[in-house]
């Protein structure tokens, strides 16, 4: 069976955004503190330490990441809307990866089965989009808890980072929103060969 242009490009963009999506679910920089070494993200934090060296007795100053509450627990998030943020971020990500998974079953699935795996995959595709569009939506609720005004002023507040900055991770996840919104469209064109995808730019 022929795979046509679109279908790689579709497959190319999904992959590379549930990686994305992984990565800032990982990361702890979705917000920075003005010293570089505070750092906040879903699950992780990043704090300075001190770190005893007892043959030279000194006290070194070092960044150290690690989950709220040194372990990963959904309680041990510091805030509920942080906490919701992350439930509906990992969803999202774990449904954009099943989507791939479901959409590549149409290359083997023929006949009357190929339109409600076709359907499956552009629902929960959608789903996945909406579901962590609404997760970025909800993380800067969390900027007025008082965990995190304790480090980024009492200035913050939702939407308002205060003292601090967003971070690398928080614009990466974004960006990673603003273009899956494209897949479930290049999902319905999938069967467009490459001539044809290039006749349609053209016209």
């Amino acid at each position: 069976m022929m795979v046509s242009f679109v279908f790689c490009l579709w497959v190319l963009l999904t992959v590379a955004i549930a990686v994305v999506w992984s990565v800032c679910l990982s990361q702890p920089s979705w917000v920075l503190h003005p010293d570089n070494l505070h750092s906040f993200g879903l699950q992780k934090y990043c704090v300075m330490a001190t770190q005893e060296n007892r043959d030279l007795h000194v006290n070194a100053m070092h960044k150290t990441c690690l989950p709220y509450g040194k372990e990963l627990h959904l309680g041990n998030i510091p805030s509920g809307t942080w906490r919701a943020a992350f439930l509906l971020f990992s969803s999202g990500t774990f449904l954009f990866i099943a989507s791939v998974f479901i959409g590549l079953l149409s290359l083997v699935i023929q006949g009357k089965w190929d339109r409600y795996v076709s359907t499956t995959t552009k629902y929960v595709q959608t789903t996945a989009v909406l579901v962590v569009m609404s997760a970025l939506l909800t993380y800067p609720l969390g900027f007025g808890s008082p965990f995190f005004r304790y480090y980024c002023g009492a200035g913050a507040g939702p939407y308002d980072t205060g003292q601090c900055s967003v971070g690398w991770s928080f614009m990466l996840a974004i960006m990673g929103v603003s273009l899956s919104v494209f897949c479930p469209i290049l999902w319905s064109f999938r069967w467009i060969k490459r001539d044809d995808f290039m006749d349609e730019m053209l016209v």
